[in-house]
Protein backbone atom coordinates (compact mmCIF):
# COMPACT_ATOMS: atom_id res chain seq x y z
CA UNK A 1 0.00 0.00 0.00
CA UNK A 2 1.83 3.62 -0.67
CA UNK A 3 1.70 6.05 1.52
CA UNK A 4 -0.22 9.14 1.40
CA UNK A 5 1.76 12.29 -0.10
CA UNK A 6 1.74 15.47 2.17
CA UNK A 7 3.10 18.97 1.71
CA UNK A 8 4.59 20.91 4.19
CA UNK A 9 5.97 24.64 5.55
CA UNK A 10 8.97 24.93 7.16
CA UNK A 11 10.34 27.95 9.06
CA UNK A 12 14.16 27.55 9.38
CA UNK A 13 14.86 29.89 11.38
CA UNK A 14 18.16 31.20 13.98
CA UNK A 15 17.15 30.48 17.00
CA UNK A 16 14.24 27.91 16.51
CA UNK A 17 12.94 25.88 13.58
CA UNK A 18 8.88 25.08 13.36
CA UNK A 19 6.97 23.07 10.53
CA UNK A 20 3.30 23.44 9.39
CA UNK A 21 1.06 21.50 7.49
CA UNK A 22 -3.03 22.15 6.10
CA UNK A 23 -5.22 19.67 7.16
CA UNK A 24 -9.25 19.77 6.66
CA UNK A 25 -8.44 23.76 5.30
CA UNK A 26 -6.70 24.33 8.57
CA UNK A 27 -2.92 25.03 9.53
CA UNK A 28 -1.41 23.36 12.15
CA UNK A 29 2.04 23.49 13.59
CA UNK A 30 3.49 19.96 13.21
CA UNK A 31 4.66 19.21 16.67
CA UNK A 32 8.32 17.12 16.88
CA UNK A 33 8.70 13.39 18.57
CA UNK A 34 8.92 15.01 21.71
CA UNK A 35 5.84 16.76 21.31
CA UNK A 36 6.89 20.34 21.54
CA UNK A 37 6.21 22.58 18.46
CA UNK A 38 9.33 23.93 17.50
CA UNK A 39 12.56 22.56 18.38
CA UNK A 40 15.99 24.69 18.47
CA UNK A 41 18.15 25.44 15.61
CA UNK A 42 21.59 23.53 16.98
CA UNK A 43 23.10 20.39 16.05
CA UNK A 44 25.93 18.68 18.63
CA UNK A 45 28.56 16.55 17.09
CA UNK A 46 29.97 13.04 18.41
CA UNK A 47 32.09 10.43 17.24
CA UNK A 48 29.02 8.19 16.44
CA UNK A 49 26.50 10.32 16.81
CA UNK A 50 24.52 13.91 15.70
CA UNK A 51 22.15 15.28 17.97
CA UNK A 52 20.00 18.05 17.22
CA UNK A 53 17.33 20.44 18.70
CA UNK A 54 16.62 20.05 22.15
CA UNK A 55 19.07 16.63 22.63
CA UNK A 56 22.13 19.07 21.43
CA UNK A 57 21.01 22.28 23.17
CA UNK A 58 22.43 20.08 26.65
CA UNK A 59 25.65 20.53 25.47
CA UNK A 60 25.75 24.44 24.36
CA UNK A 61 27.59 25.02 27.71
CA UNK A 62 29.61 21.81 28.21
CA UNK A 63 31.02 21.13 24.82
CA UNK A 64 30.72 24.55 22.98
CA UNK A 65 33.28 23.71 20.58
CA UNK A 66 31.07 20.82 18.96
CA UNK A 67 27.76 22.49 19.43
CA UNK A 68 26.89 25.00 16.55
CA UNK A 69 23.98 27.67 17.15
CA UNK A 70 23.18 30.42 14.72
CA UNK A 71 23.89 28.65 11.50
CA UNK A 72 21.72 30.53 9.86
CA UNK A 73 23.81 33.63 10.81
CA UNK A 74 27.05 31.82 8.85
CA UNK A 75 25.38 31.46 5.24
CA UNK A 76 27.09 32.76 2.53
CA UNK A 77 29.63 34.93 4.84
CA UNK A 78 33.34 34.51 4.37
CA UNK A 79 35.97 34.10 7.01
CA UNK A 80 37.48 37.69 6.67
CA UNK A 81 33.87 38.95 7.47
CA UNK A 82 33.38 36.94 11.02
CA UNK A 83 37.10 38.35 11.87
CA UNK A 84 36.23 41.89 10.68
CA UNK A 85 32.89 41.60 13.30
CA UNK A 86 35.06 39.84 15.76
CA UNK A 87 32.09 37.31 16.78
CA UNK A 88 32.92 36.11 20.34
CA UNK A 89 32.24 32.36 19.00
CA UNK A 90 33.91 29.06 20.50
CA UNK A 91 34.21 27.43 17.15
CA UNK A 92 37.26 26.71 14.82
CA UNK A 93 36.52 27.91 11.47
CA UNK A 94 39.00 27.89 8.40
CA UNK A 95 37.62 27.40 4.43
CA UNK A 96 37.95 24.64 1.91
CA UNK A 97 38.88 25.08 -1.63
CA UNK A 98 35.77 26.72 -2.09
CA UNK A 99 35.67 29.11 0.28
CA UNK A 100 32.93 27.70 2.28
CA UNK A 101 33.12 27.55 5.79
CA UNK A 102 34.38 24.92 7.90
CA UNK A 103 33.79 24.14 11.47
CA UNK A 104 36.61 21.94 13.36
CA UNK A 105 34.71 19.40 15.19
CA UNK A 106 35.96 16.65 17.06
CA UNK A 107 34.53 14.47 14.13
CA UNK A 108 35.92 16.04 11.57
CA UNK A 109 35.51 19.40 9.54
CA UNK A 110 32.25 19.92 8.44
CA UNK A 111 30.50 22.75 6.14
CA UNK A 112 27.65 24.95 6.38
CA UNK A 113 25.99 23.29 4.09
CA UNK A 114 26.59 19.82 5.73
CA UNK A 115 24.84 21.40 8.84
CA UNK A 116 22.07 22.60 7.53
CA UNK A 117 21.01 19.59 5.28
CA UNK A 118 21.32 17.56 8.99
CA UNK A 119 18.36 20.07 9.94
CA UNK A 120 16.44 19.25 6.88
CA UNK A 121 17.22 15.55 7.26
CA UNK A 122 16.06 15.80 10.84
CA UNK A 123 12.54 17.94 10.06
CA UNK A 124 12.13 15.22 6.86
CA UNK A 125 12.46 12.18 9.30
CA UNK A 126 10.12 14.07 12.00
CA UNK A 127 7.25 15.08 9.52
CA UNK A 128 7.67 11.44 7.55
CA UNK A 129 7.42 9.60 11.16
CA UNK A 130 4.20 11.56 12.81
CA UNK A 131 2.16 11.45 9.79
CA UNK A 132 2.94 8.08 8.04
CA UNK A 133 3.05 10.10 4.94
CA UNK A 134 5.73 11.10 2.23
CA UNK A 135 6.88 14.78 1.51
CA UNK A 136 6.21 15.37 -1.84
CA UNK A 137 7.10 19.19 -1.39
CA UNK A 138 8.06 22.02 0.87
CA UNK A 139 7.54 25.84 1.14
CA UNK A 140 10.86 26.92 2.79
CA UNK A 141 10.79 30.79 4.26
CA UNK A 142 14.20 32.79 4.46
CA UNK A 143 15.13 36.15 5.18
CA UNK A 144 13.84 38.89 2.80
CA UNK A 145 17.20 40.19 2.72
CA UNK A 146 18.96 37.07 1.73
CA UNK A 147 21.10 37.33 -1.20
CA UNK A 148 21.17 35.05 -4.04
CA UNK A 149 24.10 33.06 -2.35
CA UNK A 150 22.63 32.63 0.41
CA UNK A 151 19.12 31.63 -0.71
CA UNK A 152 20.88 29.13 -3.33
CA UNK A 153 22.65 27.53 -0.44
CA UNK A 154 19.23 26.77 1.53
CA UNK A 155 17.70 24.93 -1.67
CA UNK A 156 20.91 23.18 -2.19
CA UNK A 157 20.56 22.29 0.83
CA UNK A 158 17.21 20.40 1.17
CA UNK A 159 17.20 19.13 -2.49
CA UNK A 160 20.60 17.08 -0.65
CA UNK A 161 17.83 15.67 1.26
CA UNK A 162 15.08 14.56 -1.25
CA UNK A 163 13.12 17.62 0.08
CA UNK A 164 11.51 19.47 -3.47
CA UNK A 165 11.48 22.91 -2.90
CA UNK A 166 7.99 24.11 -4.23
CA UNK A 167 9.26 27.39 -3.21
CA UNK A 168 11.48 29.92 -1.36
CA UNK A 169 9.29 32.38 0.67
CA UNK A 170 10.51 35.56 2.16
CA UNK A 171 9.58 35.44 6.07
CA UNK A 172 7.49 38.70 6.17
CA UNK A 173 5.87 37.45 3.01
CA UNK A 174 5.10 34.42 4.73
CA UNK A 175 3.72 36.40 7.64
CA UNK A 176 1.50 38.43 5.75
CA UNK A 177 -0.04 34.92 4.18
CA UNK A 178 -0.53 34.29 7.08
CA UNK A 179 -2.55 37.50 8.34
CA UNK A 180 -4.46 37.44 5.01
CA UNK A 181 -5.72 34.13 4.54
CA UNK A 182 -6.26 33.30 8.38
CA UNK A 183 -7.51 36.51 9.88
CA UNK A 184 -8.51 38.23 6.27
CA UNK A 185 -6.61 41.17 6.65
CA UNK A 186 -6.18 43.79 3.54
CA UNK A 187 -4.91 47.40 3.20
CA UNK A 188 -1.76 48.46 3.41
CA UNK A 189 0.28 45.95 5.36
CA UNK A 190 3.95 46.65 7.23
CA UNK A 191 5.93 43.54 8.58
CA UNK A 192 8.61 44.08 11.14
CA UNK A 193 10.17 40.69 11.67
CA UNK A 194 12.88 40.76 14.53
CA UNK A 195 14.17 36.87 15.43
CA UNK A 196 17.07 35.64 16.62
CA UNK A 197 19.66 36.66 13.90
CA UNK A 198 18.35 38.52 11.23
CA UNK A 199 15.69 41.79 10.94
CA UNK A 200 13.25 42.00 7.95
CA UNK A 201 10.49 44.72 7.10
CA UNK A 202 8.20 44.29 4.01
CA UNK A 203 5.42 46.94 2.59
CA UNK A 204 2.82 44.90 1.59
CA UNK A 205 -0.57 45.90 -0.32
CA UNK A 206 -3.45 42.68 0.33
CA UNK A 207 -6.47 43.38 -1.47
CA UNK A 208 -8.78 40.13 -2.57
CA UNK A 209 -6.61 37.46 -2.56
CA UNK A 210 -3.33 39.41 -4.05
CA UNK A 211 -0.31 39.73 -1.80
CA UNK A 212 1.85 42.40 -3.20
CA UNK A 213 5.26 43.40 -1.86
CA UNK A 214 5.83 47.04 -2.96
CA UNK A 215 9.22 47.15 -0.69
CA UNK A 216 11.49 45.25 1.68
CA UNK A 217 14.77 46.26 3.37
CA UNK A 218 16.65 44.80 6.06
CA UNK A 219 19.88 43.28 7.92
CA UNK A 220 20.60 39.44 7.86
CA UNK A 221 23.02 40.32 11.23
CA UNK A 222 20.71 42.39 13.43
CA UNK A 223 18.51 39.79 16.03
CA UNK A 224 18.15 38.44 19.38
CA UNK A 225 21.21 37.06 19.61
CA UNK A 226 22.73 40.44 19.22
CA UNK A 227 20.67 41.17 22.30
CA UNK A 228 22.19 38.28 24.27
CA UNK A 229 25.89 38.90 23.73
CA UNK A 230 24.60 42.14 25.06
CA UNK A 231 23.33 41.40 27.87
CA UNK A 232 26.36 38.62 28.68
CA UNK A 233 28.62 41.20 28.31
CA UNK A 234 27.30 43.65 30.91
CA UNK A 235 26.18 40.97 33.13
CA UNK A 236 30.76 39.94 32.90
CA UNK A 237 31.09 43.72 33.75
CA UNK A 238 28.98 44.03 36.90
CA UNK A 239 30.83 41.02 38.43
CA UNK A 240 33.72 42.16 41.05
CA UNK A 241 36.79 39.95 41.29
CA UNK A 242 35.89 37.70 38.12
CA UNK A 243 37.95 35.09 36.86
CA UNK A 244 39.14 34.95 32.75
CA UNK A 245 36.30 35.18 30.46
CA UNK A 246 36.62 31.49 28.32
CA UNK A 247 34.30 30.07 25.82
CA UNK A 248 32.81 27.31 28.16
CA UNK A 249 32.12 30.78 30.52
CA UNK A 250 30.79 33.11 27.91
CA UNK A 251 28.45 30.64 26.47
CA UNK A 252 26.86 30.20 30.02
CA UNK A 253 26.49 33.77 30.28
CA UNK A 254 24.74 33.56 27.00
CA UNK A 255 22.23 31.13 28.01
CA UNK A 256 21.66 33.06 31.20
CA UNK A 257 21.38 36.50 28.80
CA UNK A 258 18.70 35.00 26.51
CA UNK A 259 17.04 33.94 30.15
CA UNK A 260 16.94 37.07 31.62
CA UNK A 261 15.98 38.72 28.00
CA UNK A 262 12.83 37.03 28.10
CA UNK A 263 11.98 37.50 31.95
CA UNK A 264 12.63 40.98 31.37
CA UNK A 265 9.45 41.19 28.78
CA UNK A 266 7.13 40.60 31.79
CA UNK A 267 9.77 42.26 34.90
CA UNK A 268 10.56 45.48 35.00
CA UNK A 269 14.15 43.75 37.63
CA UNK A 270 15.05 40.57 37.41
CA UNK A 271 18.05 38.90 39.77
CA UNK A 272 20.19 35.90 38.74
CA UNK A 273 22.95 34.20 40.10
CA UNK A 274 26.67 33.62 38.47
CA UNK A 275 29.53 32.64 39.80
CA UNK A 276 28.29 32.83 43.16
CA UNK A 277 27.87 36.54 42.57
CA UNK A 278 23.81 38.13 42.62
CA UNK A 279 23.54 40.48 39.83
CA UNK A 280 20.39 42.59 39.14
CA UNK A 281 19.06 43.97 35.67
CA UNK A 282 16.81 46.35 34.96
CA UNK A 283 14.25 46.79 31.88
CA UNK A 284 15.70 50.53 31.85
CA UNK A 285 19.36 49.49 31.54
CA UNK A 286 18.84 46.17 28.92
CA UNK A 287 16.34 48.97 26.74
CA UNK A 288 19.78 51.49 26.58
CA UNK A 289 21.76 48.39 25.44
CA UNK A 290 19.52 47.38 22.67
CA UNK A 291 18.78 50.94 21.94
CA UNK A 292 20.91 51.55 19.06
CA UNK A 293 20.02 48.08 17.46
CA UNK A 294 15.80 49.51 17.51
CA UNK A 295 16.49 52.53 16.01
CA UNK A 296 18.39 50.75 13.36
CA UNK A 297 15.10 48.90 12.74
CA UNK A 298 13.10 51.75 12.78
CA UNK A 299 15.65 53.48 10.13
CA UNK A 300 15.23 50.16 7.84
CA UNK A 301 11.18 50.45 8.18
CA UNK A 302 11.41 54.42 6.97
CA UNK A 303 13.88 53.43 4.05
CA UNK A 304 11.05 50.68 2.84
CA UNK A 305 8.16 53.02 3.00
CA UNK A 306 10.32 55.88 1.01
CA UNK A 307 10.98 52.51 -1.39
CA UNK A 308 7.14 51.49 -1.25
CA UNK A 309 5.93 55.11 -1.68
CA UNK A 310 3.96 55.04 1.31
CA UNK A 311 3.47 57.43 3.83
CA UNK A 312 3.10 56.22 7.54
CA UNK A 313 -0.16 57.51 8.01
CA UNK A 314 -1.33 55.49 5.15
CA UNK A 315 -0.45 51.80 6.65
CA UNK A 316 -3.33 50.14 8.02
CA UNK A 317 -1.91 47.63 10.11
CA UNK A 318 1.83 45.90 11.49
CA UNK A 319 2.66 42.52 11.93
CA UNK A 320 4.78 41.43 14.43
CA UNK A 321 6.89 38.55 13.56
CA UNK A 322 10.15 36.71 15.56
CA UNK A 323 10.72 36.06 19.02
CA UNK A 324 12.53 39.43 19.74
CA UNK A 325 9.27 41.41 19.31
CA UNK A 326 8.17 40.32 22.51
CA UNK A 327 10.51 42.88 23.95
CA UNK A 328 7.96 45.38 25.26
CA UNK A 329 10.88 48.38 24.21
CA UNK A 330 10.43 47.05 20.72
CA UNK A 331 6.70 47.44 20.94
CA UNK A 332 6.42 50.58 22.26
CA UNK A 333 9.06 51.66 20.00
CA UNK A 334 6.63 50.35 16.58
CA UNK A 335 4.06 52.25 18.32
CA UNK A 336 5.41 55.37 18.71
CA UNK A 337 6.63 55.41 15.07
CA UNK A 338 3.02 54.11 13.35
CA UNK A 339 0.67 55.35 15.89
CA UNK A 340 -0.50 52.20 15.47
CA UNK A 341 -1.00 49.22 17.94
CA UNK A 342 1.04 46.37 16.43
CA UNK A 343 -0.87 42.86 15.43
CA UNK A 344 0.11 40.12 17.55
CA UNK A 345 -3.38 38.13 16.15
CA UNK A 346 -1.08 35.34 15.39
CA UNK A 347 1.28 33.84 17.75
CA UNK A 348 4.44 35.86 16.16
CA UNK A 349 7.28 32.96 16.64
CA UNK A 350 4.25 30.66 14.69
CA UNK A 351 3.53 33.16 12.04
CA UNK A 352 6.01 32.44 9.29
CA UNK A 353 5.49 28.92 9.69
CA UNK A 354 1.58 28.95 8.97
CA UNK A 355 2.06 30.94 6.24
CA UNK A 356 4.52 28.53 4.46
CA UNK A 357 2.38 25.77 5.30
CA UNK A 358 -0.59 27.87 3.33
CA UNK A 359 1.40 28.99 1.22
CA UNK A 360 3.06 25.14 -0.02
CA UNK A 361 -1.05 23.93 0.37
CA UNK A 362 -1.96 26.54 -2.17
CA UNK A 363 0.99 25.99 -4.85
CA UNK A 364 -0.20 21.74 -4.33
CA UNK A 365 -3.72 22.74 -5.20
CA UNK A 366 -2.94 25.26 -7.57
CA UNK A 367 -1.33 22.38 -9.80
CA UNK A 368 -4.61 21.11 -9.99
CA UNK A 369 -7.26 23.93 -9.80
CA UNK A 370 -5.57 26.85 -12.68
CA UNK A 371 -8.78 29.25 -11.51
CA UNK A 372 -7.65 29.44 -7.52
CA UNK A 373 -7.57 33.03 -6.92
CA UNK A 374 -4.21 33.80 -4.96
CA UNK A 375 -1.83 36.32 -6.30
CA UNK A 376 2.02 36.57 -4.60
CA UNK A 377 3.96 39.13 -6.83
CA UNK A 378 7.44 39.68 -4.57
CA UNK A 379 10.30 41.80 -5.29
CA UNK A 380 13.74 41.84 -5.35
CA UNK A 381 15.69 42.64 -1.89
CA UNK A 382 18.90 44.29 -2.93
CA UNK A 383 19.90 45.42 -6.65
CA UNK A 384 21.98 42.94 -8.98
CA UNK A 385 24.15 44.62 -11.68
CA UNK A 386 27.24 43.91 -13.26
CA UNK A 387 30.94 45.81 -13.26
CA UNK A 388 31.52 48.84 -15.41
CA UNK A 389 35.16 50.25 -16.26
CA UNK A 390 36.42 51.85 -13.22
CA UNK A 391 34.85 49.54 -10.60
CA UNK A 392 31.18 51.31 -11.39
CA UNK A 393 28.30 49.20 -10.11
CA UNK A 394 25.77 49.24 -13.00
CA UNK A 395 22.41 47.75 -11.66
CA UNK A 396 20.64 45.46 -13.81
CA UNK A 397 17.85 44.39 -11.73
CA UNK A 398 17.19 47.02 -9.03
CA UNK A 399 15.66 46.43 -5.59
CA UNK A 400 11.96 46.09 -5.09
CA UNK A 401 11.12 45.33 -8.95
CA UNK A 402 8.63 42.48 -9.00
CA UNK A 403 9.56 39.01 -9.78
CA UNK A 404 9.70 36.93 -11.63
CA UNK A 405 11.57 39.04 -13.84
CA UNK A 406 14.06 39.25 -16.66
CA UNK A 407 16.04 42.27 -18.51
CA UNK A 408 19.26 42.10 -20.78
CA UNK A 409 22.03 44.55 -22.10
CA UNK A 410 24.12 43.89 -24.99
CA UNK A 411 28.00 43.98 -24.80
CA UNK A 412 30.59 44.00 -27.28
CA UNK A 413 34.37 43.67 -27.98
CA UNK A 414 36.13 46.81 -27.53
CA UNK A 415 39.18 45.66 -29.02
CA UNK A 416 40.26 44.85 -32.22
CA UNK A 417 40.46 40.14 -32.91
CA UNK A 418 39.52 40.12 -29.40
CA UNK A 419 38.86 36.71 -28.54
CA UNK A 420 36.83 37.15 -24.77
CA UNK A 421 36.53 39.10 -21.89
CA UNK A 422 35.29 38.88 -18.94
CA UNK A 423 32.12 39.93 -16.98
CA UNK A 424 31.74 40.28 -13.01
CA UNK A 425 28.01 39.96 -11.44
CA UNK A 426 27.45 41.83 -8.20
CA UNK A 427 24.65 42.54 -5.48
CA UNK A 428 24.47 45.94 -3.27
CA UNK A 429 23.44 49.07 -4.00
CA UNK A 430 26.71 51.25 -3.42
CA UNK A 431 27.83 52.92 -6.54
CA UNK A 432 30.81 50.82 -6.46
CA UNK A 433 31.33 47.74 -6.74
CA UNK A 434 33.99 47.11 -3.83
CA UNK A 435 31.09 47.71 -1.66
CA UNK A 436 28.93 45.11 -2.92
CA UNK A 437 28.84 41.27 -2.47
CA UNK A 438 30.65 39.58 -5.78
CA UNK A 439 28.23 37.08 -6.77
CA UNK A 440 29.93 35.57 -9.76
CA UNK A 441 33.02 36.00 -12.13
CA UNK A 442 32.99 34.66 -15.46
CA UNK A 443 35.04 34.65 -18.86
CA UNK A 444 33.31 34.79 -22.67
CA UNK A 445 36.41 32.85 -24.47
CA UNK A 446 37.00 31.69 -27.87
CA UNK A 447 34.74 34.51 -30.09
CA UNK A 448 36.10 34.05 -33.61
CA UNK A 449 38.77 37.83 -33.93
CA UNK A 450 36.74 40.17 -35.62
CA UNK A 451 37.13 43.69 -35.72
CA UNK A 452 36.28 45.85 -32.27
CA UNK A 453 32.41 46.48 -31.70
CA UNK A 454 31.56 43.56 -34.73
CA UNK A 455 30.56 41.24 -32.16
CA UNK A 456 27.79 41.89 -29.93
CA UNK A 457 26.96 39.38 -27.05
CA UNK A 458 23.37 39.87 -25.54
CA UNK A 459 23.55 39.15 -21.93
CA UNK A 460 20.33 38.16 -20.17
CA UNK A 461 19.15 38.56 -16.75
CA UNK A 462 16.26 36.08 -15.40
CA UNK A 463 14.81 35.93 -11.74
CA UNK A 464 12.44 33.26 -10.73
CA UNK A 465 10.10 33.33 -8.34
CA UNK A 466 12.20 32.41 -5.50
CA UNK A 467 14.34 34.92 -6.23
CA UNK A 468 17.32 33.39 -7.46
CA UNK A 469 19.16 34.68 -10.50
CA UNK A 470 20.26 32.54 -13.88
CA UNK A 471 22.48 34.60 -16.48
CA UNK A 472 22.12 33.63 -20.34
CA UNK A 473 24.67 34.77 -22.72
CA UNK A 474 23.55 34.06 -26.36
CA UNK A 475 25.32 35.54 -29.36
CA UNK A 476 23.09 34.29 -32.50
CA UNK A 477 25.51 35.67 -35.49
CA UNK A 478 28.20 32.91 -34.15
CA UNK A 479 25.73 30.23 -32.70
CA UNK A 480 27.02 30.99 -29.20
CA UNK A 481 24.93 30.52 -25.83
CA UNK A 482 25.67 29.50 -22.51
CA UNK A 483 24.53 29.71 -18.86
CA UNK A 484 25.78 30.73 -16.26
CA UNK A 485 24.68 29.65 -13.01
CA UNK A 486 25.23 31.71 -9.74
CA UNK A 487 26.36 29.02 -7.36
CA UNK A 488 27.11 28.28 -3.85
CA UNK A 489 30.89 29.49 -3.70
CA UNK A 490 31.65 32.54 -1.70
CA UNK A 491 32.64 34.83 -3.21
CA UNK A 492 33.31 38.42 -1.69
CA UNK A 493 35.09 41.43 -2.84
CA UNK A 494 38.67 40.76 -1.44
CA UNK A 495 38.57 37.48 -3.32
CA UNK A 496 38.19 39.51 -6.03
CA UNK A 497 41.12 42.01 -7.58
CA UNK A 498 40.57 44.10 -10.41
CA UNK A 499 42.81 44.92 -12.95
CA UNK A 500 44.15 48.34 -12.63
Amino acid sequence: MKKKKIVVGIDFGTTYCLMSVVENKKVKIITGLDKKNMFPSILHMQEKKISIGWEAKKFISTDPANTISSIKRFIGISLEEINKRKLNIPYTISINNKNELMFHTNTGKITVSFIIQQFFKYIKSIIEKKSDKIISGVVITVPAYFNNIQKNIIRKSAEETELKVLRLLNEPTAAAIAYGLEKKREGIICVYDLGGGTFDVSILRISKGIFEVLATNGDCNLGGDDFDFLLANFLYSQIKNKKKIDNILFKKLLIIAERLKIKLSKKENVEIKFLNKKITCSQIEFNELIKTHIQKTIKLIKIALHDADVDVNEVNDVILVGGSTYIPFVRNSIYSFFNLKPLVLINPVEVVARGAGLHADFLNHNKKNKNNSILLLDVIPISIGIELMGGIMEKMLKKNTTIPTETNRIFTTFKNYQTGFCINIFQGEDKYVKNCTLLKKFKIKNLPPKLAGKIKILVIFRINVDGLLTVIIQEKKINFEQNIEIDTIYFRTKLYKRKK
